[in-house]
């Protein structure tokens, strides 16, 4: 039976719970680096980590800190770990050699990194996966077998001779019942199986006579089940249409959603949106928590904030009050303080920039903190159905990611001023239809520009689209729609047209080139000491 996996609100769009950056390229390759780290029987002692050719990873390797991510995920360091940011020197100091490399050409999954290890014991491995948006990740290949998994799931992992592993599968399967899903695959007279579960086995990782086990753990929140239901809602409309078969309101409809995926309770779910709620409100006040002087400039990213304030401070503004409050929140948002966790939607960010709309209106009109966490969850909805029908990351520009975000954001805002689910559709469709055609094209040394314009620009532009939801106007196209178009144009677009965008520009081609020779000079190969 095939395993039922679609969009959930706290694997794919409010998650991970993660240090600052960016969801796809900090936190997913960290996992992409731990999935690595667990192919392994003992600790890697070398590394060879390399990228295909024609996507030329290496002129912007690190300008989202996935060097390090992948360092760090090699080292077991979850996505939450502050050890993160030091990966370069984490990695020298455990003693682990590495090399940052292209291969020699480019492999069948685009967008793939591989992995070429050694164990301190001399055992050896190879992966190729993926962080694929968001945070999630998938296996393509281990040690040369076609297997994918998410990391959805604990994994048992057999690979050797047929009668070898067809013993050991037998033997786990007697004390382990509950398969989630299995896969078999094989390739020069040997043979693996990928054996799931939804909660770790306890076996003995000893590899026996002819056969290799390995045990991979879950790295999503929510871990897959067998009884996992079918996805309840696909668009809004039908979103609405359950709300009112059920006789529930909106709001429960999409804890219906959650639970169906999860098997969570009612109480699990709004606990966890507790807690989401509590990390996006610190992370959106973190900077007047530390004092805007005392927050440190680094390399790639000065502290905005702090010109903000002494601007507003100094007596300047031209943005209405409202306006400010949410820009004075991004700015906390933007300075990706190290320490002060984040929860992204979609991107890093984006749930600091979602919330920071959220919060200021939330404050303005003093709207209950009930009121709140319900329109997280339904911007979670929102949320969900992008990934649904489209890639809500950089994979179809930039609307999949800050166009997203402010769909989600408008949609909260939406809720919380006491709009319904039409008019929460209106707000979303509106705030996608602004977003269309804008590229995902980041500066390697550009200082998060021109990212830093558009997340700003999601936050302060919510109540814009919620008003003229509430208003009545109506938009035309439905909220998925809109997602259709933006996977349409992702696939009849080349990566030129949906990446390339400022860096055309002779400034931008400068500070790519001083990124690469000034920042990463000693960073692409290590050799550690005997």
């Amino acid at each position: 039976m095939a395993k039922i996996f679609y969009p959930d609100f706290f694997n794919d769009v409010f998650g991970p719970i993660m240090q600052p950056g960016s969801s796809g390229s900090f936190a997913g390759t960290s996992r992409v680096g731990r999935m690595a780290r667990y192919t392994l029987k003992s600790k890697p002692k070398r590394v060879r980590i390399s990228f295909n050719p024609s996507a030329e990873h290496l002129k912007s390797l690190g300008n989202m800190m996935d060097d390090r991510a992948y360092l760090g995920g090699l080292l077991d360091f979850a996505t939450d770990d502050i050890r993160l940011f030091r990966g370069h020197e984490e990695a020298r100091a455990a003693g682990l050699s590495y090399e940052f490399t292209e291969n020699e050409e480019d492999n069948p999954y685009p967008g793939s990194t591989t992995f070429e290890l050694t164990g301190e014991a001399g055992d050896t491995a190879k992966l190729v996966a993926a962080s694929i948006g968001g945070g999630m990740v998938r296996t393509y290949e281990i040690n040369g077998f076609p297997l994918e998994w998410q990391a959805d799931t604990w994994a048992v992992l057999l690979y050797g001779n047929e009668n070898a592993v067809y013993e050991a599968e037998q033997r786990i399967k007697e004390n382990y019942q509950e398969v989630v899903y299995e896969q078999h695959t094989q390739k020069d007279g040997a043979i693996a199986a990928l054996i799931e579960y939804a909660e770790k086995p306890e076996l003995p990782e000893e590899s026996g006579k002819g056969v290799e086990i390995r045990i991979l753990p879950a790295l999503l929140p929510v871990v897959s089940r067998k009884d996992r239901k079918p996805q309840l809602f696909s668009t809004v409309e039908e979103w609405r249409k359950v709300a009112e078969e059920k006789g529930i309101s909106f709001v429960q409809a999409a804890i219906e959603y959650e639970k169906g995926f999860s098997g969570w309770t009612d109480e699990e779910i709004w606990n966890y949106f507790e807690k989401i709620n509590a990390i996006l409100y610190n992370q959106v006040h973190s900077l007047e928590k530390v004092g805007y002087e005392n927050a440190v400039d680094t390399p790639n990213l000065p502290i905005y904030g702090k010109f903000w304030n002494r601007y507003l401070t100094s007596g300047g503004g031209v943005t209405d009050s409202l306006t400010q409050a949410i820009i004075t929140r991004a700015m906390s948002t933007n300075a990706k303080l190290p320490g002060t966790l984040i929860v992204p939607g979609p991107m890093g960010t984006g749930g600091g920039y979602l919330y920071s709309a959220l919060d200021a209106v939330r404050e303005r009109y003093d709207y209950p903190h009930e009121k709140v966490i319900e329109s997280l969850i339904v911007a979670a909805g929102i949320g969900a159905i992008a990934f649904t029908h489209a890639q809500a990351s950089g994979n179809s520009g930039c609307v999949g990611e800050s166009g997203v975000c402010c769909a989600m954001a408008s949609a909260a805002v939406t809720h919380l001023a006491g709009g319904d689910g039409l008019q929460v559709e209106r707000a979303a469709s509106m705030a996608l239809q602004a977003n269309l055609g804008i590229p995902c094209d980041p500066i390697p040394g550009g200082k998060e520009f021109p990212c830093i314009t558009r997340t700003v620009r999601a936050a302060v532009t919510a109540p814009l689209y919620a008003d003229l939801a509430l208003s009545g106007i109506d938009p035309l196209i439905p909220y998925h729609e809109v997602l259709f178009a933006i996977e349409e144009h992702r696939k009849s677009s080349t990566q030129k047209e949906l990446h390339e965008g400022i860096n055309v520009s002779p400034c931008a081609k400068c500070l790519q080139k001083c990124f690469a020779t000034e920042q990463m000079g000693d960073k692409l190969k290590y050799e550690a000491g005997a």
